[in-house]
């Protein structure tokens, strides 16, 4: 269906980054569980992103979780039309520690695709991620003391082969790269399944989210799926701050028509006293709303606060309030400081 005329594109891009980062343990059971068993998760992942940055930087490339509609082989998947859609991936690479002790890069690639990717824009696809993996041997190498992982998540396709292979060969000699990939479609039809899944597994109400957004594609059919969903996490029985984290990457995710925000809120008010909740409060809505038209401040610093807390363990009540009244380019120096810091002061050193 269309979108709405009057409204902007869904934005998936930005939350995936997010969801990765929050919730890769979860992604990861769910969807690859072989390789969720063998990492250690006592030690957290790191997020090489500025790594990525300069592999992903060689040659003509479009910085990570940018979009591009110029065409080409390095471009995301399209609907294999040759029409030009909205073309929005996220990239991730990661260092983790497996239960031997030994370290294992992981990359993993999510197209946020408008359609289902025809033949064609696999093979470009399977190209794309063979380009990555060789730049990262050239850079890293790859052994099996620290071997590389390559996944890619297709979020609207249905249904396909469960790996992907480019193959370039030519009288005998050549190369042969074969990845694993999920098709993210194919739970529209095991959707009690997920909701079976998602008390334990909070990555299982994002992929909700995620479908919920690729079969309502009309933004104004949305509000009723949209509440329904949001029922289903008051009941999961999660803390607060998860509440809260869900809550807000869901309305994220399932954008609505400006018009049908007033509904949207009285019905949050009505599902509040029904779960004697205050967690999803009308404050909060407005607060989602100047978050988006701040450029997503408060959120990057939500986002800051949680990953330091993940890491360090409880944050000084000084560097809390630092971090809440910083401006969009601190927390984004911050962020990449993040990524390779061993100590707090290694975060906010100047």
């Amino acid at each position: 269906m269309a979108q709405d005329a009057d409204a902007p594109a869904d934005d998936h891009d930005s939350p995936w980054k997010e969801i990765l980062e929050a919730f890769l343990a979860q992604c990861l059971a769910l969807f690859v569980p072989d390789l969720h068993a063998i990492i250690d998760w006592s030690h957290p992942p790191q997020f090489l992103d500025k790594e990525l940055q300069a592999i992903a930087g060689r040659g003509r490339r479009v910085p990570p979780g940018s979009t591009d509609s110029s065409g080409g082989p390095d471009d995301c998947l399209g609907n294999g039309s040759g029409k030009a859609p909205r073309r929005l991936y996220t990239d991730k690479l990661i260092l983790v520690r497996r239960r031997d002790g030994r370290l294992a890069r992981l990359l993993i690639h999510v197209e946020v695709q408008g359609d289902g990717a025809g033949p064609k824009a696999r093979i470009l696809f399977a190209r794309r991620m063979f380009q990555y993996r060789y730049r990262l041997e050239d850079r890293y190498g790859s052994t099996p003391a620290q071997p590389i992982y390559s996944l890619g998540i297709l979020t609207a396709s249905r249904g396909g082969a469960s790996h992907l292979v480019h193959c370039d060969e030519f009288l005998g000699q050549g190369v042969r790269f074969t990845f694993p990939v999920v098709h993210m479609a194919q739970w529209l039809n095991r959707w009690d399944a997920l909701d079976a899944l998602a008390p334990m597994n909070p990555f299982a109400v994002i992929v909700m989210a995620q479908l919920t957004a690729l079969r309502f594609r009309r933004k104004a059919a949305r509000l009723d799926p949209k509440v329904d969903l949001m029922r289903r996490l008051a009941g999961y029985g999660y803390a607060r701050d998860e509440i809260d984290a869900l809550a807000r990457l869901v309305d994220w995710m399932i954008a609505l028509p400006e018009a049908l925000e007033p509904d949207y809120m009285r019905a949050l008010e009505a599902l509040e006293q029904e779960h004697t909740m205050t967690y999803l409060t009308t404050p909060e809505r407005f607060y989602l709303k100047r978050e988006r038209a701040e450029g997503r401040v408060e959120g990057q610093a939500d986002l800051l606060l949680r990953l330091l807390s993940r890491r360090f363990g409880s944050i000084p009540g000084t560097l809390t309030e630092r971090v809440r009244t910083a401006t969009a380019e601190q927390l984004e120096t911050w962020s990449l400081n993040f990524v390779d810091a061993d100590t707090l002061d290694e975060v906010f050193g100047d």
